[in-house]
């Protein structure tokens, strides 16, 4: 498995030592999943960081018979449930594919063996830092209209309008599926 994407995202983190980067990289453990697979359901605990190698995910809750989108994650980032990856509890979240997806998982039992060998590990944690829903996100959910949310999103995220389900973006940008269409011909 070709493992410089991983790498690339440690250096950005930390100048590691090419041992401290291969030592990291033998934690590593490989999953391919099917679309619409989850890797965490609620009720679950997060014991494990992941790394999209190729595919993408959505990170939603469930409120009654609606999902709640909370965020999309692609190719070279990491995803987990944070609040339940660093309280060890179980999750109110769910983690799925929403393509054919490959992840490199690493658990927090192997971060904190790793931490144990050597204190530059430490600068692990940083890898959580994207992975909590942005305060700008909920911001802009409670103070922008929707044609607001939609602009911000195009110039943020242009790519996740064609490959993600209109409703799921819809869910993400805190409206229906029929505002977002109106929203979308308003644009157009």
């Amino acid at each position: 498995m070709n493992t410089s994407a991983i790498e690339h995202s440690l250096l950005t983190l930390y100048p590691f030592s090419p041992q401290q980067i291969e030592q990291f990289i033998n934690k590593l453990k490989y999953r391919s999943l099917r679309k619409k697979e989850l890797l965490l359901q609620k009720g679950e605990v997060s014991s494990n960081l992941f790394f999209i190698i190729n595919g993408a995910i959505r990170f939603y809750t469930r409120s009654g018979e609606i999902e709640l989108t909370q965020n999309f994650y692609t190719e070279n980032l990491w995803v987990t449930d944070l609040e339940s990856f660093a309280s060890q509890q179980p999750s109110a979240n769910f983690i799925e594919a929403l393509e054919e997806t490959t992840v490199a998982s690493v658990s927090l039992q192997d971060i904190h063996s790793l931490m144990d060998l050597h204190a530059d590990f430490r600068m692990l944690n940083a890898l959580t830092a994207n992975l909590s829903v942005a305060t700008a996100q909920l911001t802009s959910l409670k103070t922008f209209n929707p044609d607001d949310r939609y602009k911000e999103l195009l110039l943020k995220n242009p790519d996740w309008i064609n490959r993600f389900p209109q409703h799921q973006i819809a869910s993400y940008l805190g409206m229906t599926p029929e505002t977002l269409s109106r929203v979308r011909s308003r644009m157009n």
